[in-house]
């Protein structure tokens, strides 16, 4: 999928939203020991969840908040479908402006495009694809994909496929539903979703920037979008508080009520515990009365009201039920409503940690033969289409990648350390494991996403960590709005 022109909303030449930061305060002073925490983060590491960052928000005070270098704050990293939870406000947001209704039925939208719905797709209505419930038993995602471009193509290809269960009757996960509503939103308000949001959403909660991939001026809706950390955070303290935000309603009263209700039974989808606990408006319901946003390789905005919590992570992992039973099983039993006795030195432990925090970074192990450069090659394969070589070069006490995938992508690379990541997409640490063998990573550190390159005789091979859903070509993993 190509990445297409980036909305933003920041645009060249607007002034920011001003981002006044949130309160801060200890662990402990707001009822969570801080040896908790630290349990919850080792477990992570411990694990393959590779955590990236986290942001813990308890009665309104940010108490831990920490990045895995070579990840940065300020990064706006690609939340995957954490992007359909900012839809869903969309949508809330244009019912409110009488634009657009969650009874309304698709045909009605694009009305040029009714033609091709049977009996069942004519009946499907917005607040069905925002509970994915339009009875389709698949995923139509890919049926459509190839029109993104046209909304009319696009509706009318989605309307076509005939639903095998009566709309309202049985939930799928469900991209194709998630960019009807991106494309029903698009249309009725006349704006790409960001602009839409701009100034009744994320310059209200203190968010200044943000980018979504689109396709011929369309938002993508179902993914794509990226944002910080703290924006995620913001965002669940916002449904944490009913839509509430510093005294001022952003969104309808009672709407995240209904929208993080179980609207749809998941008892039959498959994976883990956490994902057969129901789904509502495009956010997961969790364990222990939570309710979440929720995005591939474990981009996470965990809401729990009963416990006045906000926990934001983003990861790379292909299984998130271990990040989220560390969770359950290390923070929530910790939690006590008033504050806990003041515990200096976990607090320090805990900051030395998140200070110390860090992917591990490849170290050379021998000396390279000969003064260098080195160049490998790379036949295209499925997985890697667009990767043509890699050449390494000396470079201060580390090396200067030159990797050729999609477009030629200078990198600087560490020996056993992380380049310093601001205001670059890709960084990279490696060295020579043995004899005439270079090995690294590439992080793009504007997704979950990196790139373990093996360089030996003359040819590269390499290895995603976390598939990129959007195209497995390392000069598209970066911020569509960035460098």
């Amino acid at each position: 999928m190509s990445q297409g022109e980036p909305t933003t909303v920041n645009p060249s030449g607007a002034s920011p939203a001003r981002r006044a930061p949130l309160p801060g305060g200890t662990p402990e002073s707001q009822g969570i020991p801080s040896a908790a925490i630290l349990a919850m983060l080792r477990r992570w590491e411990a694990s393959d969840c590779e955590p990236h960052s986290v942001v813990i928000v308890r009665h309104g005070h940010v108490v831990t908040q920490g990045w895995w270098a070579p990840y940065q704050p300020e990064h706006r990293q690609l939340l995957y479908s954490v992007s359909k939870t900012f839809l869903a406000l969309a949508v809330a947001l244009a019912e409110d402006e009488g634009l657009l209704g969650r009874s309304e039925r698709l045909v009605d939208v694009f009305p040029e495009a009714a033609a091709s719905a049977g009996p069942r797709a004519s009946m499907i209505t917005v607040e069905h694809c925002l509970r994915m419930s339009t009875g389709h038993h698949e995923d139509t995602l890919d049926s459509v994909a190839g029109l993104l471009g046209s909304a009319d193509g696009a509706a009318a290809l989605f309307l076509a496929a005939e639903p095998q269960h009566e709309p309202g009757s049985w939930f799928v996960y469900h991209n194709g539903a998630s960019l009807m509503l991106a494309l029903a939103v698009q249309r009725r308000t006349g704006q790409r979703l960001l602009r839409y949001l701009r100034p009744r959403l994320l310059e209200p909660l203190g968010i200044p920037s943000a980018s979504w991939r689109n396709t011929a001026g369309r938002d993508l809706g179902f993914s794509g979008l990226h944002t910080t950390t703290d924006a995620v955070a913001r965002l669940g303290l916002l449904l944490l508080d009913d839509g509430m935000w510093q005294g001022s309603r952003l969104l309808p009263s009672g709407w995240v009520g209904t929208a993080s209700s179980a609207l749809s039974d998941t008892g039959h989808h498959p994976g883990t515990p956490d994902w057969q606990h129901g789904y509502g408006y495009q956010m997961w319901r969790s364990r222990h009365d939570g309710f979440r946003a929720d995005g591939a390789y474990g981009q996470f905005s965990l809401i729990h009201p009963r416990h006045d919590l906000v926990v934001a992570i983003t990861a790379c992992t292909d299984d998130a039920q271990p990040l989220l039973d560390a969770v359950w099983e290390e923070l929530i039993p910790a939690l006590t409503e008033a504050p806990c006795t003041a515990a200096p030195e976990a607090v320090n432990e805990l900051a030395r940690a998140l200070d110390a925090a860090a992917l591990p970074a490849p170290v050379s192990a021998c000396e390279p033969s000969g003064p260098g450069p080195w160049v490998f090659t790379h036949e295209p394969t499925p997985e890697h289409p667009r990767l043509m070589g890699v050449e390494v070069r000396p470079h201060g006490d580390g090396w200067l990648l030159l990797v050729v995938d999609g477009e030629p992508l200078t990198i600087t690379c560490g020996d056993g350390r992380w380049p310093d990541a601001a205001g670059v997409p890709f960084v990279a640490a490696g060295g020579w494991v043995s004899t005439g063998v270079f090995e690294a990573t590439v992080i793009a550190v504007q997704t979950p996403h990196s790139l373990h390159l093996r360089c030996a005789d003359g040819v590269v091979s390499a290895r995603w960590r976390g598939y990129p859903l959007h195209g497995p070509c390392l000069a598209w993993q970066r911020d569509p709005d960035g460098d």
